[in-house]
């Protein structure tokens, strides 16, 4: 008798844990955090112009909102700067966009012969999930780390 039973609600509970599952599905953030590149970077004794490089492999529409960073220069790594970019810029599934950043100095760089950048920090960013009502999901972020040999001007 209690096999019997255990049968008849089978179906039911499989059915109640697929349900479930698809349900919990579309409220999981981004699987696939942006990849962010350098795409161009020049710099002066005072200041540095970086275009970020923003791809997002990820099947769903994000937008950025907040961009952490600290700058550091040459083989030393010397710090030159910390500084937060915010703002709103688009970021389409499967698509990339270009983020420019104009950073001035706080310290004049110490290796004067190098133009070697380095650049980390977090990127936070919102994730249009279009789910159950929910128009955006503030769950999601991505560290990076980069380096570039930037191109020197005397201005």
């Amino acid at each position: 008798m209690r096999t019997s039973r255990f049968r008849t609600q089978l179906p039911i509970r499989i059915g109640t844990c697929v349900v479930g599952s698809a349900f919990l599905s579309g409220c999981v953030a981004n699987s696939s955090n942006p990849e962010i590149h350098i795409a161009s970077a020049s710099m002066t004794d005072a200041s540095a112009s970086i275009t970020l490089q923003l791809v997002n492999p990820g099947g769903r529409d994000l937008t950025v909102h907040t961009v952490q960073y600290e700058l550091s220069h040459g083989e030393m790594l010397y710090p030159l700067v910390s500084s937060v970019w915010t703002g709103s810029l688009d970021l389409p599934a499967k698509g990339e966009n270009h983020l420019p950043l104009l950073i001035e100095f706080d310290d004049e760089p110490i290796e004067l012969d190098s133009s070697l950048l380095h650049l980390n920090g977090m990127m936070e960013f919102k994730d249009h999930t279009g789910f159950l009502g929910l128009s955006s999901m503030d769950l999601t972020a991505t560290s990076f780390q980069l380096e570039v040999e930037a191109s020197r001007s005397d201005q």
